[in-house]
């Protein structure tokens, strides 16, 4: 009996122990199939991304003017709707050299003031701006005399319909052309990467107050992922109030916009313009076709160009426009960006047809005080009269900063100016030692 009882708990220990190894085996198996159910990215999909245009319905950099903060990249914001203050001023000492053709030249030395406020909205879906700066240039040496340089704009981005998005902005200056050489210096954004404005290489001496204004609108219609329309429209006016000629122009665009991989999207567009001058006018229309390529990870290219007919008086020969843009962070520390391009609007010359402009900038962070920046444009206007020649200018420029604090920095800089064609030789050289304060932009609405 004894031996049959032990037999029986043999059988029913074997038995049991294989009754846990199929429920493991089982459970193994439901275990695998769950897994396979899931959806688990490998590394090889990870690095493919669908073709879709990254077109934000507002601008991720707002320009600043008047300081050498140079933009304010609103992906630092809180993505919650915001509204900042910001304020600062710059006190400078400059020494100025001017010289002309087939005569001498002068010195004189210039103390500089420049204020400038600003106001920012920004949220994740739009963006508002309004900013204003003075620039007051107080002579020290020879004679003394009050100069007053006013620069202002305002911008709004904001989408008014599902997949529609606005955009206005206008910029007017006002006051004597010899400050505006002097004020800190106008900057563009491109892909995080400002790039100095090349209107610093039209000047002319002695031709006392100007005027500016320049007003676009502009609509984008996300058509898909892949796929976007814009159309703009602007007005741009130039004016020597005392007794010198003016000049208006008037522009509507609109393109279209495909991307094919994630690094890679063109565009074909179609222009019109209209030039009001001092004596008659021109009409002229055109055609773009471009590429915009991310080259590696860090270096975004833009190209664009086409043909552009005239209307008669100006349709001296086939014309044509163009843009190129590189921006290039080359490290942590150090930036590239380069623009080059054709406007027929107007800009500080009047009577032009076109001018072809490229400008170049260069930014080093030498350690957490010292920064130093180099910038350098070229300007070259076709006039609308055939008795008035070519003008051909250019500028450099370096700038060296020095963090004394969070918001106090002290900065020493030189420019030169230079007119090489379109009438008498004629620049100047700069030297400046400033004393810049920027506090912090302050929220002012929660």
């Amino acid at each position: 009996m004894r031996q049959n009882s032990d037999k029986s708990l043999c059988c029913l220990w074997m038995r049991m122990v294989l009754c846990l190894f199929a429920l493991s085996g089982t459970s193994t198996v439901l275990v695998a199939q769950e897994n396979a159910d899931k959806s688990t990215p490998s590394t090889d999909s990870q690095d493919v991304k669908p073709a879709a245009l990254v077109i934000p319905s507002y601008s991720q950099n707002v320009a600043l003017l008047g300081t050498d903060q140079r933009y304010l990249d609103l992906g630092t914001l809180q993505t919650r709707r915001r509204t900042f203050f910001m304020y600062g001023m710059g006190v400078s000492e400059s020494y100025v050299n001017s010289f002309q053709e087939n005569s001498g030249g002068q010195d004189n030395s210039q103390l500089l003031w420049s204020p400038h406020v600003a106001i920012i909205n920004a949220s994740n879906h739009s963006s508002f701006s309004l900013q204003y700066s003075p620039f007051v240039v107080q002579s020290t040496s020879g004679p003394s005399s009050r100069q007053v340089f006013h620069a202002g704009n305002i911008s709004l981005s904001q989408p008014i319909a599902p997949n529609w998005a606005l955009q206005l902005s206008s910029s007017n200056t006002y006051g004597t052309d010899t400050s505006r050489l002097l004020s800190p210096l106008a900057f563009d954004v491109s892909k995080g990467v400002p790039v100095v404005d090349p209107s610093s290489a039209v000047f002319q001496f002695n031709r006392g107050k100007v005027f500016t204004t320049a007003e676009s609108v502009g609509l984008t219609w996300q058509r898909s992922a892949s796929q976007a329309m814009s159309f703009s429209a602007g007005e741009s006016y130039f004016s020597s109030l005392d007794g010198g000629p003016s000049s208006r122009s008037t522009f509507a665009q609109v393109s279209y916009f495909a991307a094919v991989s994630p690094r890679t999207s063109f565009n074909v567009g179609g222009n019109y313009h209209h030039q009001a001058f001092s004596l008659g006018g021109c009409d002229s229309y055109g055609f773009s076709f471009g590429i915009t390529h991310q080259v590696g990870r860090h270096i975004n290219l833009a190209v664009e160009g086409g043909p552009e007919f005239e209307t008669a008086p100006c349709n001296r020969a086939l014309g044509g426009n163009y843009g190129i843009s590189i921006s290039y962070p080359l490290s942590r520390r150090s930036r590239v960006g380069l623009m080059a391009s054709r406007s027929y609007m107007i800009n500080y010359l009047p009577n032009t047809q076109w001018t072809d402009t490229g400008a170049v900038s260069y930014d080093r962070q030498l350690s957490q005080s010292f920064e130093i920046n180099l910038n350098s444009g070229y300007a070259r206007s076709v006039r609308s009269q055939a008795g008035l020649g070519t003008y051909v200018g250019y500028f450099v420029g370096a700038d060296l900063s020095w963090k004394l604090s969070r918001t106090i920095a002290l900065g020493t800089s030189y420019r030169r100016f230079e007119q090489v064609s379109g009438g008498p030789i004629q620049g100047q050289n700069m030297a400046l030692v400033s004393l810049v304060w920027n506090p912090l932009p302050m929220r002012i609405v929660k």
